[in-house]
């Protein structure tokens, strides 16, 4: 083994994606000044060398660039076959298929393997409606790239080799589609190397995509813009693996639940109308008709827009479920909560008032000398006393409503049950009360007649005289006429109120001692 150390990777400043980038842009202008023939067409080559020639270096001193390694496989191969395209330009040679052309085709072969390696699924996998998303897009663009691209090479002149590789660029290029497409919204905080690489890729398929329009059209050689934007996607991937975020890459992304998915309706909706306005454009402008092929598109795209939107109306309802469960639910206990117990209340009275046979019984318990167990304990020691109470009694109460109705009251509602045996049931929230604490609780049963306030100012009022009594004890509301909770300053006129049947009473605010 050697005795020399190994050499120290080279730090990366946190502007070198950058300078690549507007190295990029000034060699790109130059380009574009170049005289036509043999000059441009060597400074392209060179170009794209250059390139690839920066990626490799990047990647060679850079850390943790082991998934790019692919991608310098690929670029390395568009640069072999861009020089093999210039050779034989030279040579005034243009055989079609050449061996020019399958080494771009391996080159996107392994482009398609490093995207896959840089950009990989979340973690758990794609959620169903992005991967529907996905689809959708994908299908209406590869289906226009079948109808203008594929289909015209393959039914064109030449021999079934030629046939084949003239198809098989274009579905390199859907195949790209469905990559980008694939990584929308995965990301809260994408790195700056994701997008130099997502602009490279698209760069890409736009010159691919025109490229192969033009030669539907006739032309024999792409434009000098378009090889430019061939360059473009060269240097953009250059940057990116140049860049202090190029070690982000290639890490399964965190995926942005919480962006609502709504905002994806955009998407699915161009996804949709492309396919009918390219055949209205065609009819108004171009002399040609593809009115079945781009009708089927338009069905198939639109039957996938459906199922998504079903998707997204399945989705909107659970999340809608879950928000009116977190709205009614107590954060602490996770009981519900006093808006739960008022919906809760309003339906178990209504059922009662059409079925006389139905008791209800309400009950009100509160945690004896709570403030004090709070200030010994902490905080802390409270909250866990709460939440453990609250555990208990709803083992203990399977058939009842049990609620935090507040602070360190809860509330109990006891559907078909009169005063004695509510009474039996909730002997059993006694002996519940966890390290060694006590309650006390006040009892109601609805008489028929007084409305569900009433009732609950009944039940809170027995509370009081079982707290002032002693604590540690159950006491039931006498009935209206003979009760005398009003010791409590305000009671008795609330109480007796509600039973004159003047407007409900307002409930006593829970107490904290």
């Amino acid at each position: 083994m050697s005795g020399r150390s190994a050499r120290p990777r080279a730090a990366r400043g946190p502007r070198r994606d950058l300078l690549v980038l507007a190295a990029v842009g000034l060699l790109g202008a130059g380009y574009l000044l170049l005289p036509a023939g043999r000059v441009e067409v060597l400074g392209y080559a060179v170009l794209a060398w250059a390139a690839a020639l920066v990626l490799v270096r990047a990647v060679a001193t850079g850390p943790d660039l082991r998934p790019w390694r692919a991608m310098v496989a690929a670029q390395l191969l568009f640069a072999l076959a861009e020089t093999v395209s210039v050779v034989q330009r030279w040579q005034g040679r243009a055989p079609f298929p050449s061996g020019a052309d399958a080494v771009f085709l391996l080159a996107q072969g392994l482009l398609f393997l490093a995207v896959l390696r840089l950009l990989p699924a979340p973690r758990g996998g794609v959620r169903r409606g992005a991967l529907l998303d996905t689809v959708v897009v994908t299908t209406s663009t590869g289906l226009l790239f079948a109808v203008y691209t594929v289909l015209p090479a393959f039914g064109g002149d030449g021999d079934l080799p030629a046939r084949l590789v003239a198809a098989a660029y274009p579905l390199c290029d859907v195949a790209v589609v469905f990559l980008l497409v694939r990584v929308t919204g995965w990301r809260d905080g994408r790195p700056r190397a994701f997008w130099l690489l997502t602009l490279g890729l698209g760069s890409s398929v736009v010159a691919d995509v025109t490229f192969a329009v033009l030669t539907v059209l006739g032309e024999e050689a792409a434009p000098r813009w378009v090889r430019l934007l061939w360059l473009v996607f060269y240097g953009c991937v250059a940057a990116a693996g140049c860049g202090p975020s190029a070690g982000g890459l290639g890490r399964p992304p965190v995926e942005r639940r919480s962006e609502p998915e709504l905002v994806r309706l955009p998407l699915l909706a161009a996804a949709a109308l492309v396919p009918p306005v390219v055949l209205v454009v065609e009819h108004a402008v171009l002399d040609v008709d593809h009115g079945l092929a781009l009708g089927l598109v338009t069905v198939v795209v639109v039957a996938l827009v459906l199922v998504r939107l079903a998707d997204l109306l399945r989705v909107l309802h659970g999340q809608a479920e879950v928000v009116a469960q977190l709205a009614g639910t107590d954060p602490l206990t996770g009981l519900p909560n006093r808006r739960a117990w008022d919906a809760e209340v309003d339906r178990v009275f209504a059922r009662a008032a059409a079925d006389p046979e139905l008791a209800v019984t309400v009950a009100i318990v509160d945690l004896d000398r709570f403030k004090a167990y709070n200030d010994a304990h902490g905080h802390d020691g409270g909250d866990d006393l709460l939440v453990t109470a609250a555990r208990a009694w709803r083992g203990v109460l399977p058939g009842a409503f049990l609620a935090r109705w507040g602070g360190e009251e809860f509330a109990v509602l006891l559907p078909g049950l009169d005063a004695d045996r509510a009474g039996a049931v909730l002997r059993a929230v006694h002996a519940a009360v966890p390290h060694g604490q006590t309650c006390s609780i006040g009892v109601a049963t609805w008489d028929r007649a007084e409305v569900p306030p009433a009732v609950l100012a009944r039940a809170d009022a027995a509370l009081y005289r079982a707290k002032r009594t002693g604590r540690d004890r159950t006491v039931h509301a006498e009935d209206r006429a003979g009760d005398d909770a009003g010791d409590r300053a305000g009671g008795r006129g609330a109480v007796r109120g509600a039973a004159a049947g003047s407007a409900p009473a307002a409930l006593p605010a829970p107490r904290s001692a």
